[in-house]
C-alpha cells in the first residue's frame, strides 16, 4: 500500500514508526491513493446529507493505507476542507448562536484531548461512543414525544465534552446528532451548523497537532487530498439534501447512526 520501501513497512504496513521529530507514516501508492479517493467522494457526499458519518467512514480506510494513529491527524485537515464546504453551501441556514455556543466549551477542551491523543488508548473511548449512538435513536424519540428541547444554554457543555472527544477517537458527529436535531435544528441548518461547529474544533486541534509532531509531511498530504475531494462531496451531498424530505432526512439520520454505533462497538478506534 506503501511506496516506501523498508523492511520495516514492509512487514507492517500499518504501523507508522518514531523519529526524532515524531511519528512517520509512509506515503500511500496508487492504489491507497485510489481508496481514499473513492472513499472519500462517497463518504462525504453522505454526510453533505445526513450531516454527520463522513469520518467514521473515512476511518478504516485511512487506517489501512496510512495506520491506526494517523486517522485522526488525516481527518483533521480533510474534514476541515470538507466542512468548510458545508458550510458554504448551506451558508444561509447556519445557526450562529449554536454553532458559538458549542464551540465556547469545545475549542479549550479539544485542545486538551489533542494534547492526550498521542498517548491515550481510545479503544474502550470507541466502543463506549458506539453503545451512545445505539441508545440514540429511541433516546431522541423519547426526548420528541415529551416535548423536551436542547437549549442554547447546554451547548457550552456539549461542545466541551464532545470537543474533547473527537480529539481521541476522530469523528463523534453521529453522537453529536441527537443533540443538534434536539435543539430543533434540521436539514440544511442541521448540517451547516454542525459543519461549523468542526470547522471550529478542527482548526485548534491542528495546531495542537501540530506542536507535537503529529502533522507529518505525508499525512498533511493525504488530508488535503481527500479534503479536496470532499468539497466536491459536500456540493453533491446538498444537491442531494433539497430533494428529501424532513420524514426522510431522520430516517436516514437514525438508520447512520445505528449502524455508526455498530461500527464503533466492533471495530473501534484504536
Amino acid at each position: 500500500m506503501f511506496t516506501e520501501a523498508s523492511s520495516e513497512t514492509a512487514s507492517a504496513p500499518s504501523a507508522a514508526r518514531a523519529t526524532g521529530t515524531g511519528l512517520y507514516y509512509p506515503v500511500p501508492d496508487f492504489p491507497g491513493w485510489l481508496a481514499l479517493g473513492v472513499a472519500a467522494i462517497i463518504a462525504s457526499s453522505i454526510g453533505g446529507v445526513a450531516g454527520f458519518g463522513t469520518g467514521a467512514m473515512m476511518i478504516p480506510v485511512i487506517a489501512w493505507t496510512l495506520g491506526p494513529k494517523a486517522t485522526v491527524p488525516v481527518l483533521t485537515v480533510g474534514m476541515f476542507l470538507g466542512n468548510g464546504a458545508r458550510v458554504w453551501f448551506s451558508r444561509a441556514e447556519v445557526n450562529v448562536r449554536v454553532a458559538g455556543a458549542y464551540l465556547v466549551g469545545a475549542v479549550p477542551c479539544g485542545v486538551l484531548g489533542a494534547v492526550l491523543y498521542s498517548t491515550i488508548e481510545a479503544e474502550w473511548l470507541s466502543r463506549l461512543l458506539g453503545g451512545f449512538l445505539l441508545i440514540a435513536v429511541p433516546g431522541r424519540r423519547w426526548l420528541k414525544a415529551r416535548g423536551l428541547r436542547v437549549t442554547l444554554p447546554y451547548f457550552p457543555l456539549i461542545g466541551g465534552v464532545f470537543g474533547f472527544l473527537s480529539s481521541l477517537v476522530g469523528a463523534v458527529g453521529p453522537v453529536l446528532s441527537p443533540f443538534f436535531l434536539g435543539a430543533g435544528l434540521l436539514r440544511g441548518a442541521y448540517v451547516s451548523t454542525d459543519a461549523l461547529c468542526t470547522v471550529g474544533s478542527y482548526l485548534t486541534r491542528g495546531l495542537v497537532f501540530h506542536r507535537y509532531h503529529l502533522m507529518t509531511e505525508s499525512t498533511v498530504t493525504v488530508g488535503l487530498y481527500i479534503g479536496v475531494i470532499m468539497i466536491g462531496g459536500a456540493w453533491i451531498g446538498r444537491k442531494l439534501l433539497d430533494h428529501l424530505s424532513e420524514a426522510a432526512f431522520l430516517r436516514l439520520i437514525e438508520t447512520l447512526l445505528v449502524v455508526c454505533g455498530l461500527q464503533m462497538l466492533l471495530w473501534p478506534a484504536r
